[in-house]
C-alpha cells in the first residue's frame, strides 16, 4: 500500500512540477505578447491580462502544493534543530496534522466562494469565476494527499523522494 501511495505521489509531484513550468512559460509568452501589442497597436489586450491573472493564481497554488509535498511550506526550523530525533518527528507529525486541518477548512471556504460566484462571468474572457476559485481546492486536495502520503510512508522516505524530484527538476 505504501509503495503504491509513494508511486502515486511521485507521479503527482512530477505532473505538478511540469504544470508549473508550463504555466510559467505561458505567462511569459502572454506578457510578451501584451507588451508587443501595446507597443505596436497602442491598445491594451484585456483578455490576455485577465488570462495571465488566472494563470498566476493557478501557478501560486500549484507551487504551494509542491511545497507541501516537500514539507517546505510550513516549517519551524529552529525547533527541529534543537529537538531530539523522536521529538522532531513528533513535531513534524503535529505540523502535518495542523496543516491538514487548515487545508480542509481552506477547501470548504473555497467551495463556498465557488457557490457564491457560480454565475459570475469574467468581463474580458467570458470565463466563469470558478476558474479563479478552483486553485485553492486543487491545492488543498493535493496537499492533503501529500500529508497522508507522508504520514503513511514516513517522512524520511518522502524527503528522499522530494530531494530526487527537486534535483531532477532543478532546471525549472
Amino acid at each position: 500500500m505504501s509503495n503504491m501511495l509513494r508511486r502515486l505521489g511521485d507521479v503527482l509531484r512530477s505532473v505538478l512540477c511540469h504544470a508549473l513550468a508550463a504555466l510559467l512559460g505561458v505567462i511569459i509568452v502572454l506578457v510578451f505578447v501584451q507588451v508587443l501589442a501595446r507597443y505596436i497597436t497602442h491598445s491594451s489586450t484585456f483578455e490576455l491580462a485577465e488570462l495571465c491573472r488566472i494563470l498566476l493564481i493557478w501557478l501560486v497554488f500549484i507551487g504551494a502544493a509542491v511545497l507541501v509535498s516537500q514539507r517546505k511550506l510550513i516549517v519551524i526550523d529552529f525547533m527541529h534543530g534543537r529537538l531530539s530525533g523522536r521529538l522532531s518527528n513528533s513535531l513534524g507529525i503535529g505540523i502535518d496534522i495542523l496543516t491538514a486541518i487548515l487545508l480542509v477548512a481552506f477547501a470548504i471556504y473555497a467551495a463556498q466562494l465557488i457557490d457564491v460566484v457560480k454565475l459570475k462571468i469574467a468581463p474580458a474572457t467570458g470565463l466563469s469565476y470558478r476558474w479563479f476559485y478552483m486553485p485553492p481546492i486543487v491545492f488543498s486536495v493535493c496537499g492533503l494527499f501529500f500529508i497522508i502520503e507522508r504520514l503513511v510512508c514516513g517522512a524520511a522516505a518522502i524527503e528522499e523522494v522530494d530531494d530526487s524530484v527537486a534535483y531532477a527538476h532543478k532546471g525549472l
